[in-house]
């Protein structure tokens, strides 16, 4: 026995030594089986970027119902809230929805007017939610019996390309991004209650942000984290940046706006979803991958001290659209699929 493993070790040191492989490469990880589980299970993978050591993570598709085109989650207390555009891209025909999920059940909320094409949306102060309700901006109030009710909705200055994002600032304010003019809006509700103000930031480099999306606050250090995509973008976009916002929410003149990621755009360069973690300290982002709609989809972690991605999430994973993390628990809305995913990322995040 010894003898074999003598003899094995030592041809692996001569291959290894006539190789040109660079021993300072990270090792790729030899396969690994799959974990066994229910028919439905799916095996994600999550890769080390600087090791290359990988693991399965725990991931389930829950059995929410009736989603459609499902393109962003926001966890609420125990429930979770999926925005569905209903229609197709940019339909305006009142077909859009927002569904609530408390783990068993399924409910569509009932909005009044309905909505036509929400993606983003953040709950504010006082019971108010905004929408990115393309091609307008909403504002609802969550009335005493559940259901909701429109108190305005306003049209961005321009007219919007494709309305998308939306991040809370503080209680009372919010951004929007606009993927299809490289644009972001801040909205503010009145001190009435009785609508809210939108105004464009300006300063900004609109090429630069061409194709906008994701967006992620530190209200501690008021930085602006947004991610650029394909999506209504060019196709040099895919990209992580940084800005600093001003007492007054906005973007003073000659302000940078820093590019975080180095060599090269971030995935396939299909970035949706923009969330932070580790006290954050990390971003969590979510690429469509080159082919997005079939199993391609992939999440990245990125260290924004060292601009790093640390880990690439993939494997079954299609159409990642806006993510949210609540926890360990990430929250995927499988938008082609019409599902909704959920990984435990306890040990990588």
């Amino acid at each position: 026995m010894f003898k074999k493993v003598f003899l094995s070790l030592c041809a692996s040191l001569l291959i290894y030594g006539c190789s040109d492989v660079d021993p300072t490469t990270p090792p790729i990880a030899p396969p690994i089986a799959p974990p066994t589980g229910d028919a439905g299970t799916i095996n994600v993978i999550a890769t080390n970027n600087a090791t290359g050591a990988r693991e399965y993570l725990p991931t389930v598709r829950p059995n929410v119902t009736d989603l459609s085109t499902p393109e962003s989650i926001v966890v609420r207390g125990t429930d979770i809230y999926i925005s569905n555009r209903g229609g197709a891209i940019n339909s305006q025909t009142a077909e859009g929805f927002i569904s609530k999920y408390d783990g068993t059940n399924t409910v569509k909320l009932t909005v009044t007017p309905a909505l036509d094409d929400p993606k983003g949306f953040a709950f504010m102060k006082g019971d108010f939610v905004f929408v990115s309700n393309h091609p307008n901006v909403t504002l609802m109030k969550i009335k005493a019996d559940g259901t909701y009710e429109v108190v305005s909705s306003l049209p961005v200055a321009g007219g919007a390309g494709f309305l998308n994002d939306v991040v809370a600032l503080n209680d009372t304010t919010a951004l929007v991004s606009d993927t299809g003019k490289g644009m972001i809006h801040k909205v503010t509700i009145k001190t009435d209650g009785t609508g809210f103000d939108i105004v464009a930031l300006t300063n900004l480099d609109a090429k630069a942000i061409n194709g906008v999306n994701g967006l992620a606050y530190n209200a501690t250090t008021k930085l602006l984290y947004l991610v650029t995509s394909t999506f209504g973008g060019t196709a040099t976009q895919g990209d992580l940046y940084s800005v600093q916002l001003d007492d007054s929410l906005l973007i003073a003149a000659d302000t940078p706006l820093t590019k975080l990621n180095t060599g090269g755009v971030i995935g396939a360069s299909g970035l949706d979803g923009l969330v932070f973690i580790d006290d954050n300290k990390k971003l969590v982002i979510s690429d469509w991958g080159v082919d997005g709609a079939k199993n391609a989809a992939k999440i990245f972690i990125f260290d924004i001290a060292t601009k790093t991605i640390l880990t690439t999430i993939e494997g079954g994973i299609t159409a990642a659209a806006d993510i949210t993390v609540d926890g360990n628990t990430l929250y995927i809305p499988e938008f082609n699929d019409s599902k909704m995913l959920t990984i435990d990322i306890s040990t990588v995040k």
